[in-house]
């Protein structure tokens, strides 16, 4: 009889719990927590404007933002309380929770999620829909971040309903995503009202919540911004935890600025590990692995790694001085290389803003989208853009703003121009009231965090437009980009939401509907 060593079975037992997770994606960040996922199957080209590779589509009567999660045959997301009319008001605090066939995409049944603190509809900084659902296969809890978390089984008969009070008096911009470990729900909540530890001008923290009754099992010793997304890992000894940041626009009270490392282990659930103190604003997802943590400072174009072991700074890397840039000339049709350039001293110089929320980890890369805005010279306009962490070589990549088919013509890409996108909903109504919400997603929004499978990194803007990305390139050239996808027509369409993974299948949402995409 053969005798396996111990690692051995841990590692083949790892391996075959990712490929049995890899049929579901239970929660926002996916199987495991990072957004990152291996499958069978995957899809990499499709278009709502012509119908390929859409398995199927389903009409949904309101605008939301949320993930989507799937389990066996069953899909969960969110909308904004359906408006009656165009003469309506544009903000509200309640939000809708829906079951659909994963099968054929039919609505099976809907849930109300009352709230208290109004959010605009369709806004381009998040909504009271911007936290997704998440399921057990069992149970599914839904979130509104107006003021309330639920759980319902799979027919949809209530079990508990959490209301709170979130912050207020600032721009609704909350982008924290709730997380399931075990049997605990870990959301983003002030402390109660009544408490005498919550401050005067309330600040955010971790919450665990009993996922069986709702009840409030532990409080995180450090806050986090509402404007962060957290994510989960596990340390090099195992332990596992979730990293926070703080710092934003809006004078957010939380301090100090920078991250936070929390731990989840049993009997020190909510305890800091570390602390890493910062310049800048924590408007990204905060992506972390056994070896490092990575920030970016938002208003220096620098990249920052963190030993994910002490919370040390380990190096700082430049965002603009000695990169590769690629970008498309429209006349030769073709991609032209500058390289080892710096951009603060090209004409005009450029400056690097990553764009909020729009950054992944795919081995010793982290990507990131760049904000375009040419009268900032913000840049390089419509670019990807990745360091190597190892080499600490960036490398910049321009993408087309826009992709039009219809059928018997050629697919024609718009490039280096901004591109309008649409806040009218299937109804007919155009639910946006702030104009920000109708430009294309590459400026001054905060998109969904891209979802990585089988190293293929799922990108998506305001427009709809879904960029699919090698993250295993060894050059970030136009062979690196594998797909341009769309919603639906150009100007038509409108999302802000992540994609998510499930049995060879994506699943993805514009404003007016929801989609599984299959080859």
């Amino acid at each position: 009889m053969k005798r396996y060593s111990t690692s051995l079975i841990t590692t083949l037992l790892c391996l075959t719990l990712a490929i049995a997770n890899a049929d579901n994606w239970s929660q926002p960040a996916g199987p495991n927590g990072n957004w990152t996922a291996q499958g069978k199957h995957l899809p990499l080209q499709w278009s709502g404007s012509t119908g390929r590779n859409i398995l199927w589509r389903t009409t949904l009567p309101e605008a939301g933002q949320s993930g989507i999660a799937v389990y066996g045959n069953r899909i969960f997301l969110t909308t904004m309380k359906p408006l009656p009319n165009q003469a309506a008001s544009k903000d509200g605090h309640d939000v809708v929770g829906y079951c659909l066939d994963g099968n054929t995409g039919k609505i099976l049944w809907t849930v109300d999620l009352p709230g208290t603190e109004d959010s605009p509809y369709a806004y381009g900084f998040s909504d009271s829909t911007s936290p997704s659902p998440v399921t057990d296969g069992k149970h599914v809890w839904f979130f509104n971040s107006s003021g309330s978390v639920g759980c319902w089984d799979y027919r949809g008969k209530q079990v508990w309903l959490r209301r709170w009070k979130p912050t207020s008096d600032r721009p609704f911009n909350k982008q924290f995503e709730p997380i399931l470990f075990e049997d605990t729900l870990i959301t983003m909540e002030p402390r109660e009202v009544g408490d005498p530890l919550r401050e005067k001008d309330p600040w955010n923290y971790l919450k665990g919540l009993d996922k069986r009754t709702g009840k409030v099992v532990w409080i995180s010793e450090d806050s986090l911004t509402h404007y962060n997304t957290p994510v989960f890992g596990h340390t090099a000894d195992g332990t596992p935890a979730i990293l926070q940041g703080r710092g934003g626009h809006h004078d957010v009270p939380e301090k100090p600025i920078g991250l936070s490392l929390t731990s989840l282990a049993e009997g020190q659930e909510g305890r800091s590990l570390w602390r890493f103190a910062a310049e800048g604003k924590a408007l990204y997802t905060m992506h972390w692995d056994k070896k490092y943590a990575y920030w970016f400072p938002e208003d220096t174009p620098i990249h920052q790694v963190v030993d994910a072991q002490t919370g040390k700074l380990v190096k700082t890397q430049s965002l603009i001085n000695k990169v590769d840039y690629r970008h498309y000339d429209t006349k030769q049709g073709k991609y032209l290389l500058d390289s080892d350039i710096n951009l603060g001293k090209q004409n005009p110089p450029l400056r690097v803003f990553p764009a909020w929320f729009c950054n992944v980890v795919v081995g010793d890369y982290h990507y990131f989208l760049c904000f375009t805005d040419p009268a900032q010279h913000l840049g390089p306009p419509y670019c990807v853009g990745r360091v190597n962490i190892k080499t600490d070589k960036v490398e910049y990549l321009e993408l087309p703003v826009q992709v039009y088919r219809e059928a018997g013509k050629p697919e024609r890409m718009v490039w280096h121009e901004p591109q309008p996108s649409s806040t009218v909903n299937s109804r007919g109504i155009d639910v946006a009231g702030d104009p920000r919400s109708r430009r294309d997603g590459w400026f001054w929004c905060f998109l969904g965090s891209p979802t990585v499978i089988n190293n293929k990194i799922f990108f998506t803007t305001m427009l709809g437009v879904t960029y699919v990305i090698d993250g295993n390139a060894k050059t970030l050239d136009e062979n690196a980009l594998l797909a341009v996808n769309d919603l639906g027509l150009p100007g038509q369409t409108w999302s802000l939401n992540s994609i998510s993974y499930a049995n060879g299948k994506l699943y993805h949402r514009s404003l007016k509907e929801v989609f599984c995409i299959g080859n």
